[in-house]
């Protein structure tokens, strides 16, 4: 990874994320998740969450967040931004599986480990690189922060940048689908079967050819990007600019 040096480790309590939670037997969040979601939702566990979209039926990518389960309960960890986009779409099918939806009142926690250091017991990874973990933490009590030294929500963004990881915010609701963000090898399974919008996301995958993708480069001012378009928000780290650009993939160079 040639960014990796920008990596920056520690904890983070990540302010602008809230937690939804999934309130049912876990089968029947399970077979709810899998319907709707981009990602293959049996392969999360205890400790192994997963990055995940949800997208409308045309393929186009409506939010993104990650799933873990803690504590016996399924949480969708967004966006505060992007929490309403994703009950106004869940809300509809909610009573076909009895599950319910509330918000749950804690921090979350973000942890930047290098890859083979330890976790605590209830930490979630979502995230691996060759040398990086990120890993997400349910807090309802104070800030815990493992022994390591605290990083900022910038840090927490631009290392998941420099991990490919590419995500919208409200400017892009609905505007994108995931092989425009780089999404096809993270976020989306092509193995579990039907989910809203999987035929056009599968149909991109099999018979598609990728015109235009998104790529994170590093700029000193926005001149430098200015033929394209800026996926979400930029962050700067001292006199280094991380922008997620999309773009004809014949204009990067």
């Amino acid at each position: 990874m040639l960014n990796s040096k920008f990596i920056k480790y520690g904890a983070v309590n990540l302010e602008d994320i809230t937690a939804i939670h999934l309130k049912g037997d876990f089968d029947s969040v399970l077979t709810l998740l899998q319907g709707q979601v981009t990602s293959d939702c049996t392969l999360v566990n205890k400790q192994l969450g997963q990055i995940s979209s949800l997208c409308n039926e045309k393929g186009f990518i409506l939010c993104n967040f990650e799933i873990i389960f803690d504590e016996n309960m399924w949480l969708i960890i967004i966006e505060k931004s992007l929490k309403d986009v994703f009950l106004n779409e869940i809300t509809k099918f909610l009573p076909f599986y009895k599950v319910s939806a509330l918000i749950l009142d804690c921090k979350v926690m973000g942890f930047a480990r290098r890859k083979h250091q330890a976790m605590l017991p209830n930490e979630h990874l979502i995230l691996t690189s060759e040398k990086t973990s990120l890993s997400l933490m349910i807090d309802k009590k104070s800030e815990v922060k493992d022994g390591l030294d605290a990083i900022s929500t910038d840090n927490w963004a631009i290392n998941r940048k420099i991990m490919n990881d590419h995500q919208i915010t409200t400017g892009e609701i609905g505007k994108y689908r995931p092989h425009e963000l780089g999404q096809q090898t993270t976020r989306v399974s092509f193995n579990k079967g039907c989910f809203k919008g999987q035929e056009i996301i599968a149909r991109m995958e099999y018979l598609g050819k990728l015109k235009k993708e998104t790529r994170l480069i590093l700029h000193s001012n926005q001149e430098e990007v200015s033929k394209f378009i800026i996926i979400g928000q930029s962050y700067k780290d001292q006199e280094t600019i991380f922008s997620s650009c999309f773009g004809k993939i014949n204009s990067f160079s």
